[in-house]
């Protein structure tokens, strides 16, 4: 999981609010923490996502497809198994927040039955980039599987 994170912070830097000086010196017992504190979902070919629990909802975050493996619905299968695993801990949403510059994942979510839940958000590490979250209920099965 470390070794597609730091990849993925190394390709796309602009996509994530945390960057790669921040991550790739972080210990072995801190990178044990963030695998136990989230559900992580790895593809092949390379993608990465991670799902958390926050105040009832799913929190999809840190998703990542290696640019090689764009336009082949890594993507697509990744926010799936967020979901399957939302449902499954009983969350009543499933969150994604978004760069607004971001137009791919935009595109995605977009196209995936999310829909922009709450106001503009401005970046911490960043001022002239914002954020919206991006949402959509949690029932039984992705829609579309």
């Amino acid at each position: 999981m470390r070794d597609v994170r730091l990849r993925a912070l190394r390709a796309d830097p602009d996509a994530f609010g945390p960057t790669l000086e921040g991550e790739r010196d972080l210990t072995p017992d801190r990178w044990r923490e963030r695998v136990t504190d989230a559900a992580w979902f790895l593809s092949h070919p390379p993608g990465l996502v991670s799902g958390t629990r926050e105040d009832g909802d799913a929190v999809l975050s840190g998703m990542w497809v290696s640019p090689t493996a764009r336009g082949q619905g890594v993507g697509r299968l990744l926010v799936d198994a967020v979901h399957r695993w939302a449902a499954e801990q009983g969350a009543g949403r499933l969150v994604a927040r978004v760069f607004d510059d971001n137009a791919p994942a935009v595109g995605l979510y977009a196209a995936l039955g999310f829909a922009v839940d709450g106001p503009v958000v401005v970046s911490r590490r960043d001022p002239s980039r914002t954020w919206h979250s991006w949402v959509r209920p949690v029932v039984g099965a992705p829609p579309g599987s």
